[in-house]
């Protein structure tokens, strides 16, 4: 395994938010797939994981200064100014500086770019127009979650909903993916507190019907200028998850062990 280097703090203290972002109730209510793209129970942690690292080896010190060592499942880089995307080739994360952690809207193109690292995480980052529309309805269905509350009535959700719609067409064919599995969730807890069962987080899943997944594939590629074609079946190993990444060293007092998230 690669010898660890020791991580910018700056790094370090935004993977931590970042985990934290994707820890958030609005991702663990995430339940849905398109495709071959599931958003399931569970995605969102294991990204988060991936992200903020293991400890793993024993704490060095050096220079006055005390590291653990840790292994992440992916590169994180800081670009000011950038939107946050994922390169599934050179194995990085890019993410702007750490003000968008702080509106809503950067904390959705945040969680959309993340739906792409957990897609490549586990193994199933295998059709681009569907991990790029999976990744789109994660970023719009965040925003309906965090300003939807379930206690708000029916005619209120319809205002919220409709202020929230995008201008831009292609933007609002995600959106209104986004907006009916907020209605089935919502549908879905109105059913089991009638029969007094809480509905838990990734316990329903609402599947992307195949017209719909073929309108968003027409709507990403009309944004290219490309063609539809039938795809090749790529080779089975892309099926496997793929491996942790590579170890770096974190400055001890950034390290402290996490509360446990409910």
């Amino acid at each position: 395994m690669a010898t660890a280097f020791i991580e910018d703090p700056r790094v370090t203290r935004y993977r931590q938010k970042l985990a934290d972002l994707l820890r958030r109730p609005s991702c663990r209510w995430m339940s849905f797939a398109i495709g071959t793209a599931p958003i399931h129970r569970g995605f969102f942690a294991d990204t988060a994981e991936a992200i903020e690292g293991l400890p793993t080896g024993d704490v060095q010190h050096g220079n006055g200064v005390s590291h653990r060592q840790v292994q992440y499942g992916v590169r994180l880089k800081i670009v000011d100014g950038a939107d946050a995307f994922y390169d599934a080739e050179g194995d990085v994360l890019v993410v702007p500086e750490e003000s968008a952690l702080d509106g809503l809207d950067g904390q959705a193109k945040l969680v959309g770019a993340c739906v792409h690292l957990g897609l490549d995480i586990e193994g199933r980052n295998r059709q681009p127009l569907d991990s790029e529309s999976a990744a789109q309805i994660a970023r719009h269905l965040y925003r309906l979650f965090e300003s939807v509350p379930d206690d708000l009535g029916e005619p209120e959700v319809a205002d919220r909903v409709k202020q929230l719609a995008p201008e831009l067409p292609a933007d609002k064919a995600f959106f209104d993916v986004a907006a009916e599995i907020l209605r089935h969730r919502r549908a879905t807890l109105r059913a089991h507190r009638r029969v007094s069962h809480p509905l838990q987080p990734g316990s329903f899943m609402k599947i992307v019907g195949t017209d719909r997944r073929e309108q968003l594939h027409d709507v990403l590629l009309e944004g290219t200028g490309r063609r539809r074609r039938q795809a090749a079946p790529k080779p089975t190993i892309y099926a496997l998850p793929r491996a942790s990444r590579f170890l770096a060293l974190q400055a001890l007092e950034l390290a402290l062990p996490r509360v446990g998230h409910a």
